[in-house]
C-alpha cells in the first residue's frame, strides 16, 4: 500500500444505516468535513433544510439516477451537483430514477441524517413485527397518496407530510390485540370499540417526533368520513384535513383488492365502482375523482 493512502472498498463504511428505500453510510471524516453515500429509491421526497444561519457546507454529487428539483422545471443526471452554504428556504427533491449521492458536508450532517432514518425505522420496525402484510399495504398507500396528493396541487411539505403519514397511518395498530387484527369473522361490539382506537394510538406515538407532528393530525384522522359518520372524533367535510380525506380513500380500496380472513379480494373494477358508489358520504368527491385519475397510471405493487 502507498504510504499515506487509505483505500476503502465499495462495502466499507465508518458508519452506516439502512432501510428499504434508502442507505446511509460514511465514507471518510477529515477535519471540518464529512464524506457520505446515501442511495434513495425511486418515488421519494426528500428536502434540504432551512438554515440562513448555518455556517457548513455541503456539496451534492449525483453518482446515479434521476433527481428532480420540486417548483423548478430542473432535472438532475449522473455527473451533476450543487451545494449550498446555508438554504433561506427549504429546497424539495424527487427521485426520478433511484439515485446515488455523494455528499461532501460539514460535521453533524451525517449523523442528524442517521438519527432520523433510525428513528423511522424503529417506528417502522413495529408494523412488520405486528402484521407481515401490513407492511406491503402501507408501501402501496404511501405511493397513491402521494400521486393524488400531486393531482390535487398540495404543496411540496405536505406531500412530504403525507408520504409519512400514508405508510404510518396503521402503525397505531401494534397496540391491537393480534386475535382481534386476524380475526376470520365479523368484529364484536367490545372488539370494535377496541379497534376505532388505533387511529388516536397511532398519532400518539408519532407526536413525540418533531418531524411527524403533522403526520400525526393526518393520522388520527384517517377513518373519519366526509358525512361525519366515522371515528375516532367525528370529523366532518373540511375539518378533515385533505391529506387524511386521501389516505381515506386509498386505503379503503387497497382493502377491497387485498385478501382478508374473511373474504376473497374484489377486482379492481369492483372496488372503484364501491369508492364511487361512496363518494359524497364516507368519501371526498375531489378525493375520488383525483383517485380515479391517478388510478392506472403509477405503478403502486
Amino acid at each position: 500500500m502507498v504510504e499515506g493512502l487509505t483505500v476503502g472498498r465499495r462495502e466499507d463504511a465508518q458508519d452506516a444505516v439502512r432501510k428499504t428505500s434508502t442507505a446511509l453510510e460514511l465514507l471518510a471524516r477529515q477535519g471540518t468535513l464529512e464524506f457520505t453515500r446515501q442511495r434513495i429509491a425511486k418515488g421519494k421526497l426528500f428536502f434540504l433544510d432551512a438554515a440562513s444561519d448555518w455556517e457548513g457546507f455541503e456539496f451534492i454529487y449525483l453518482l446515479s439516477g434521476v433527481l428532480k428539483v420540486k417548483g423548478e422545471d430542473l432535472t438532475l443526471r449522473a455527473g451533476d451537483y450543487f451545494y449550498h452554504r446555508g438554504l433561506p428556504q427549504r429546497a424539495h427533491f424527487q427521485v426520478g430514477e433511484n439515485v446515488e449521492l455523494l455528499l461532501v458536508s460539514s460535521p453533524p450532517s451525517f449523523h442528524l441524517m442517521r438519527d432520523e432514518i433510525r428513528e423511522m425505522m424503529g417506528i417502522v420496525s413495529t408494523i412488520g413485527g405486528k402484521d407481515e402484510e401490513t407492511e406491503e399495504h402501507c408501501h402501496r398507500l404511501e405511493r397513491l397518496s402521494l400521486a393524488i396528493g400531486e393531482r390535487l396541487g398540495l404543496g411540496d411539505d405536505r406531500l412530504v407530510t403525507i408520504s409519512y403519514a400514508a405508510y404510518l397511518h396503521d402503525i397505531g395498530k401494534v397496540r391491537i390485540r393480534s386475535e382481534i387484527l386476524a380475526k376470520p369473522g365479523p368484529l364484536s361490539d367490545a372488539e370494535w370499540e377496541e379497534m376505532r382506537k388505533h387511529p388516536d394510538y397511532g398519532a400518539e406515538m408519532l407526536a413525540d417526533k418533531s418531524f411527524l407532528v403533522d403526520a400525526a393530525r393526518i393520522v388520527r384522522a384517517h377513518h373519519e368520513r366526509y358525512d361525519g359518520k366515522g371515528y375516532p372524533h367525528g370529523l366532518k367535510g373540511e375539518e378533515i384535513p385533505i391529506e387524511a380525506r386521501i389516505i381515506a380513500v386509498v386505503d379503503a380500496y387497497d382493502a377491497m383488492i387485498s385478501d382478508r380472513p374473511y373474504r376473497k379480494a374484489l377486482d379492481s373494477t369492483t372496488a372503484c365502482a364501491e369508492i364511487k358508489k361512496n363518494s359524497g358520504t364516507q368519501f371526498d368527491p375531489r378525493v375520488v375523482d383525483g383517485f380515479l385519475r391517478v388510478l392506472g397510471t403509477i405503478n403502486v405493487a
